[in-house]
């Protein structure tokens, strides 16, 4: 009968076990997902920023051409104004021209016919030669003054012949200055107004991209907006799954509290402190408190932070196999068995060794009350626990001064 009650508790117990680690297991896992849904949304917001500002710098880079084309079309507008003045100038210009085209035209006409009754009456009455004049004369100085008269009709005719031809010239040129004016002022008026509607088409179709670009990043900016909103419910999950796996000092009848950290385990059963032991008269340093928990039994994150070690031994899993337990930073084989060390924001460091087992990895960011392994009794270990310590760069510190 005893024997069946004995057997009856080691089955209850054993189930009771069981279903205590299946029930951790499934906490972790909770904790695990709502962690790897935060880095999801994590990840999306931040591909959403990088593709935000990619969308800025693009639509700031078309502004800044905008700005350049606005300087370009106001030079071209300037040079338009300026040439519209011109045109102006050269319209008054040609006025002028042409009145004095007019004028020239009437002094020619005038020459020409003067030109042209001076050689009808040549022709109709003839040029008296020197000899018709002297005969014709009363005397030597009737005769030179009849022979300078007739020079000075010749002269006269000349004069007015030379006249005829200036005026004509005068006539072509104003005539050529006319046109070439004209033509210019054509050829540049143009060229400036294409020049003007070319740039203002390129503004306006850059514009267009530049309002495109901000619509897009309207868009992206409420994408993120219901990431963030996703991110607050999945933090939240994430703090309640954390919440519902915290430690409840199920192991003993004494509660750590901290500002700073949280109970690394579920047992509150200290079997071995902080300081100096004196072992066969040798002193030797326990640099951390052990606490005795049972083999498997979740280990947690104190405090949020990175992975820096994850070590899973290969040799002597159960027992001594290295140099110094102090020697934290080494590899397999030593005190500390399977065990992994976390880098807070803050510059400590905490440690947890003789694991059973390691759930995560090195670089790896883990929350605080996160499940980063399970407890056991690799190492120098002379019975399953877990050896928590707390070091501020690399000077161990009493863990239970952070506790009361």
């Amino acid at each position: 009968m005893k024997k069946n009650n004995v057997f009856k508790r080691a089955f209850a117990i054993i189930c009771a076990t069981s279903i205590c680690l299946n029930m951790n297991c499934v906490l972790a896992d909770a904790i695990t997902d709502a962690q790897d849904k935060v880095n999801n949304i994590n990840n999306q917001i931040k591909e959403n920023q990088n593709q935000q500002s990619s969308v800025q710098s693009e639509a700031q880079s078309y502004i800044s051409q905008i700005a350049s084309l606005d300087t370009q079309i106001s030079e071209y507008e300037t040079k338009l104004s300026t040439l519209k003045t011109s045109q102006e100038d050269i319209n008054t210009k040609i006025e002028g021209f042409q009145t004095e085209l007019q004028n020239s035209a009437q002094l020619f006409n005038s020459a020409e016919d003067v030109y042209l009754t001076r050689v009808r009456a040549i022709y109709e009455n003839g040029i008296p030669s020197v000899f018709e004049i002297l005969v014709s004369s009363n005397g030597i100085t009737d005769f030179f003054s009849k022979l300078g008269v007739y020079t000075s009709i010749l002269e006269y005719d000349q004069n007015i012949i030379d006249n005829m031809k200036s005026q004509k010239e005068y006539v072509d040129y104003l005539k050529a200055e006319i046109d070439d004016a004209k033509l210019s002022l054509e050829a540049i008026s143009y060229d400036v107004e294409k020049s003007t509607e070319a740039l203002e088409n390129v503004r306006a179709q850059k514009q267009a991209k530049v309002s495109e670009l901000q619509a897009s990043a309207s868009k992206l900016k409420q994408v993120e907006n219901e990431l963030n909103e996703e991110k607050a419910a999945a933090n939240s999950a994430l703090a309640a799954a954390i919440e519902a796996a915290r430690p409840k000092n199920t192991g003993g009848n004494k509660t750590y509290n901290s500002t700073t950290f949280i109970w690394p385990t579920t047992s509150s059963y200290i079997t071995a402190g902080f300081g100096t032991y004196y072992v066969w008269g040798f002193a030797q340093q326990h640099n951390g408190v052990d606490i005795g928990v049972g083999v498997g039994t979740p280990v947690y994150a104190a405090a949020t932070g990175t992975v820096i070690i994850a070590t899973v031994v290969t040799s002597n899993p159960y027992g001594y196999g290295g140099s110094s337990k102090t020697s934290w930073s080494a590899a397999n084989g030593y005190g500390y068995g399977n065990y992994i060390a976390i880098e807070h924001p803050d510059g400590k460091v905490t440690i947890y060794g003789h694991l059973s087992s390691v759930a995560v990895g090195v670089g790896q960011t883990v929350v605080q009350g996160q499940v980063i392994g399970y407890s056991g009794s690799t190492g120098n270990s002379s019975g399953p626990h877990l050896h928590f310590e707390v070091r501020l760069g690399s000077t161990p510190v009493n863990p239970m001064s952070y506790f009361n």
